[in-house]
């Protein structure tokens, strides 16, 4: 009985990626093609949208290649999440390092986002779109910045598409915040604690003890 039990053959990991989808293809041969064709207009635009797409396609091939485990759900988001982070990026850098903050022309858009320069909240705004950016890039506690991120891309989608309404920022307004759910959807999994319908009280342990610590100890 041993001899047959060393003798069978042990499962071979394959060490090479998994072959690429129609899933993972065929968005990004679209979205390519509109970065390419973004690179052909204004350098912001390309910097804010296009190289972003370019990089997160290319950051998932390489990690598709260094991590054959990878699924085509991984590739996805791994190309998103390399192009909302760099999106974020740039946009923070845009406001300190560059002159290119555009000045929003509208009777409620322009003083609303003036107050957040007067109350110092802006600049907070656009030093925390970098870390969540450089963050994201580095695929460290990611669920977290996503989460983090929500409420300026709420307001970006509100202020672009209800209040602007200009041709870009019906465009650029819906993106921002469908990106940020889309990542959020992606990483369902880690949020389902969040969802329990009836919670006991868990601090730290140092702090006492929970209800749910006879149910872990038993499960």
């Amino acid at each position: 009985m041993q001899n047959a039990l060393a003798n069978q053959k042990e499962p071979v990991m394959s060490s090479s990626p998994k072959p690429l989808k129609a899933a993972f293809l065929v968005p990004a041969a679209i979205t390519g093609a509109i970065a390419i064709y973004l690179a052909l207009g204004q350098f912001d635009t390309f910097m804010f949208f296009g190289f972003p797409i370019l990089a997160g396609i290319a950051g998932a091939l390489i990690l598709r290649r260094l991590d054959p485990k990878r699924t085509t759900a991984d590739h996805v988001t791994d190309a998103m999440r390399i192009y909302f982070g760099l999106h974020l990026i740039w946009s923070s850098s845009r406001y300190w390092l560059t002159d290119m903050q555009p000045v929003v022309p509208h009777p409620i858009g322009g003083p609303f986002i003036q107050s957040l320069l007067d109350m110092g909240l802006f600049p907070g705004i656009k030093a925390m779109e970098g870390v969540v950016g450089i963050i994201l890039l580095t695929n460290r506690f990611v669920p977290l910045m996503l989460v983090l991120q929500v409420p300026t891309s709420f307001t970006i989608f509100y202020l672009n598409t209800f209040i602007t309404g200009a041709p870009r920022q019906l465009i650029t307004g819906p993106l921002e915040i469908g990106v940020n759910c889309a990542l959020l959807l992606a990483y369902f999994r880690y949020y389902q604690p969040f969802l329990t319908a009836r919670a006991y009280a868990a601090p730290p342990r140092f702090m006492g003890e929970s209800a749910i610590d006879a149910r872990d100890a038993t499960s």
